[in-house]
């Protein structure tokens, strides 16, 4: 396990993430998933303080902890096999975590539990390179959905890295489906990345469900 130390919380304390290449995808952390970290850094500083949020598809937890490091309550859900890197992280990350930070089990596709508070009512949902199977697409909208209900306040907040035709017909696909369910869906403009991150495939959208 190596950490990756790039995020910073509210107080510009670092944060170390850690991360390992034994493994599936899950376990490291994707440049665009550092890139929509580093964005809502730049961009969305103040947005998250107090917040109900949800990350999908966490992984190693990398963007739902600087959110939860910018004062956001965060509940950091992927398969079970996730869970105990998403818990060091959260561990190592105590300290210099402004918000609250939980990991729990989310398989996509299941319904959600009404009972399950950490699930409603939510402000941001946030889906950081999940695209990539579409074996799996309808699963993740369905997940996306239960997440955010039609006429809510809750923003999506999506990236991806679109390194081949064949991810950028996915995406496509995606979007498309979530506009087939009333979802707005709004591109970030390349010069509001940092300049590392300004190419031909970080991409971050932002939606909102009406």
């Amino acid at each position: 396990m190596f950490p990756l130390t790039t995020l910073l919380n509210e107080h510009d304390e670092p944060l170390e993430i850690y991360q390992t290449k034994i493994g599936s995808v899950g376990s490291w952390c994707w440049e665009s998933a550092i890139c929509l970290a580093e964005y809502c850094y730049d961009h969305m500083f103040d947005r998250f303080k107090n917040k109900r949020i949800v990350e999908i598809g966490s992984g190693t937890g990398i963007v739902g902890l600087q959110l939860c490091a910018l004062g956001g309550n965060v509940t950091l859900t992927d398969r079970e096999e996730y869970l105990e890197l998403i818990d060091f992280n959260i561990k190592k990350n105590q300290n210099m975590l402004t918000g609250t930070a939980q990991g729990k089990t989310l398989f996509w596709g299941d319904e959600i539990n009404e009972n399950e508070d950490y699930f409603q009512n939510l402000d941001f949902v946030i889906v950081a390179n999940c695209v990539y199977h579409s074996i799996e697409l309808d699963e993740l909208i369905k997940t996306i959905c239960n997440l955010c209900p039609e006429n809510s306040q809750t923003s999506l907040l999506c990236c991806y890295e679109l390194r081949n035709d064949g991810i950028r017909r996915l995406v496509d696909e995606f979007h498309e489906k979530l506009r087939e369910k009333k979802f707005s869906v709004h591109p970030i403009e390349q010069k509001d990345l940092r300049s590392k991150y300004q190419n031909d495939y970080n991409a971050i959208v932002t939606c909102q469900r009406s």
